[in-house]
Order: structure tokens, then C-alpha cells, then sequence
């Protein structure tokens, strides 16, 4: 499989490429030109593509990225000059142009618009409350989060998957497993190394198109 992943350059797109070249699959690694230094341990890797663009966003970058490509998965986070609502929507133009349907994007906790058969707990939606108001002082936009997981769902030519994770850290993986939103506590955490791992999974498995899944740790 060949598949694009847009964001690669940061903590779990690194994890996403390193897994998905495990894998064996071919990887277009797309990611800011500042931050391009970070993918050089991939560099002697025949199959492994970067492009860099001043913003991930650029319709032109992810239109090169995608082409060829089976499938890709996205980083999705509203800080300063990223907007995940750009990103969908040159996403949605790109993907188009290159006949890709099949996109999974990342999502936290409460950063991505329920299901309609869903409820958030009242300690998430107190999480939702706490991270819209700090929109208003920081640079991060959780309003623009939950809008891009809306446009997500809207794009009627996608096979789309959500993979909401609670807190990620960095260590080593000790397995995933899928629960519904409202299960999710303060005490669950998850391994980057277990949710790109997910993300992947998500990826190769028709039964997850068009749905917004939530994952935690399986120790936990």
C-alpha cells in the first residue's frame, strides 16, 4: 500500500511512518519545510518520499503527496498557522484529484463532534468547556478542531475513520484497545507507539469507514 501521511514530522506522524514502513508499505511523508529535519533518519529509506511545504495545508503539496497513493492518514491540530479546517478542505480537493477515498485523521478525546448515538461524560464536557474558552488566549483552536471532524464527516466520496486517543505519552507500546467515548476516564493514557498502530490498523479495515472510534491503552 501506498499511503501519504500528512503531519509526519511531529511526534505521532514520526511514529505513523516508522510503523508504516515496517509494514512494508510505501510512505509520502508530508510535513512543514521547518521541520523537515526531523524525517532524516528516513532518508536513506528507498520507501520513503518527504514533501515539504510552508503550511501542510498547501493544495499543491497535498495534491503531489497523494498522487499514486491508496490511502493516507492525517494529523489534524488548530495551532497558529495550522488550521485542520484548511487541512480538510485542500485534503478534500486533493484527494479528489487523485481518486483517494480512503483518509484517517487523528482526534483527541473531546476535539472531534460526537456521534449522534453518543454523550460525552460531564468530566468531558467540562474538558470541552476549559478547551473552547482557551481558544480565546492561546494559540490553540479547539473550535476549529471540532468544525474540521464535522467537515471530515460531511465529504460524501470518503471512506473516513476518526481515532480519538486520551492523553498520549512517550513510551514503549503495550497494545490498544477500541471503547465507546463515554468510557474513557481521567486515568486512561495511551502509548504514541499503540496509536499509530491503531491509526494503521484503522486504515486496512473496511469496517471502520465512516466511523469515529475511540482508543486507550490495553494495559489500562
Amino acid at each position: 500500500m501506498k499511503v501519504a501521511i500528512i503531519g509526519a514530522s511531529g511526534q505521532t506522524g514520526l511514529k505513523l511512518v516508522r510503523e508504516s514502513l515496517r509494514r512494508g508499505h510505501q510512505v509520502v511523508a508530508v510535513c512543514r519545510t521547518s521541520s523537515a529535519d526531523r524525517l532524516k533518519e528516513f532518508s536513506d529509506n528507498g520507501g520513503c518520499t518527504v514533501i515539504t511545504a510552508p503550511v501542510v495545508s498547501d493544495l499543491a503539496t497535498l495534491t503531489q503527496a497523494l498522487a499514486g497513493c491508496d490511502a493516507g492518514v492525517a494529523v489534524l491540530i488548530s495551532v497558529r498557522r495550522l488550521r485542520a479546517t484548511e487541512l480538510v478542505r485542500s485534503l478534500a480537493k486533493a484527494a479528489a484529484a487523485n481518486g483517494v477515498k480512503r483518509l484517517v485523521f487523528t482526534a483527541g478525546e473531546v476535539t472531534a463532534a460526537p456521534e449522534k448515538d453518543e454523550t460525552f461524560t460531564l468530566r468531558q464536557r467540562i474538558m470541552l468547556l476549559v478547551f473552547t474558552l482557551m481558544t480565546w488566549f492561546t494559540p490553540y483552536s479547539m473550535t476549529d478542531m471540532i468544525e474540521a471532524s464535522v467537515l471530515v464527516r460531511q465529504q460524501p466520496d470518503w471512506d473516513w475513520t476518526i481515532v480519538r486517543a486520551p492523553t498520549l505519552r512517550e513510551e514503549p507500546g503495550v497494545g490498544y484497545r477500541l471503547c465507546e467515548i463515554n468510557e474513557v476516564t481521567a486515568k486512561h493514557v495511551l502509548s504514541r507507539e499503540d496509536y499509530a498502530t491503531c491509526l494503521l490498523d484503522s486504515l486496512e479495515n473496511p469496517e471502520h469507514y465512516r466511523r469515529a472510534l475511540t482508543v486507550v491503552s490495553a494495559g489500562g
